[in-house]
């Protein structure tokens, strides 16, 4: 009897180990572009806490806005910036700025042959840093985000696929195979093992990326 009960708290204990080691189902990253990256509230300033109120834009007056998470340190704060997000506009783009890692593209987006340098212009997407060789280029950028959002990210795994070291996925640990997707959160490429672990990884960029790093 001693024995069987042994048993069955084996089977239990590594079928725990097992759920605890897979990647976590409620995740859901249904923005655009990256998560929200700074630890304030735009509206009031305060620092977010526990109960932080997190928003994907929809139905906004300026459409670029529309799929861009947003978190406010109350619900009266999160209206405040729905309604009037332009009041609120040049001091979120300066904090994105402010958080974003080094930009990882060394020429603009819209005219490759031309080198960014000192005079590039910055535009932020979707709570990620572009940036423009001139005011011309992001007016362009502007007609099309999207388009642009997505040869971004094609540039950045074009430029950091080849030197890409860590063999296994950040979320599950599982090795990378064939099926490995490659994802770009901010300037950084982050491959996983399949599909499943994109959303941890974009609701969690700089946990993935530290494992990377270690594994390094």
């Amino acid at each position: 009897m001693r024995l069987s009960r042994l048993l069955a708290l084996s089977v239990a204990a590594l079928a725990s180990l097992a759920v605890s080691s897979a990647p976590a189902a409620d995740f859901k990253a249904d923005f655009k572009g990256d998560a929200y990256p700074i630890d304030v509230c735009v509206v009031s300033g305060e620092k977010l806490g526990k109960d932080a109120v997190t928003v994907v834009l929809a139905d906004m007056k300026d459409a670029t806005l529309n799929g861009t998470e947003m978190k406010f340190c109350c619900e009266k704060c999160a209206a405040a910036f729905k309604a009037d997000p332009e009041k609120f506009r040049s001091k979120y783009e300066e904090l994105v700025v402010k958080a974003s890692a080094a930009y990882p593209l060394a020429n603009c987006l819209l005219m490759p042959d031309e080198k960014l340098d000192a005079d590039a212009k910055t535009v932020v997407y979707h709570n990620r840093v572009y940036k423009l060789c001139c005011k011309k280029c992001v007016n362009r950028f502007m007609r099309d985000p999207a388009k642009q959002e997505k040869a971004y990210e094609e540039a950045v795994i074009a430029a950091q696929k080849a030197s890409y070291k860590a063999t296994t996925c950040p979320v599950s640990g599982k090795p990378l195979g064939e099926g490995a997707v490659d994802v770009v959160v901010g300037a950084r490429l982050v491959r996983v093992c399949c599909p499943g672990c994109v959303g941890p990884v974009k609701a969690d960029p700089k946990a993935a990326i530290a494992k990377i790093d270690a594994a390094k």
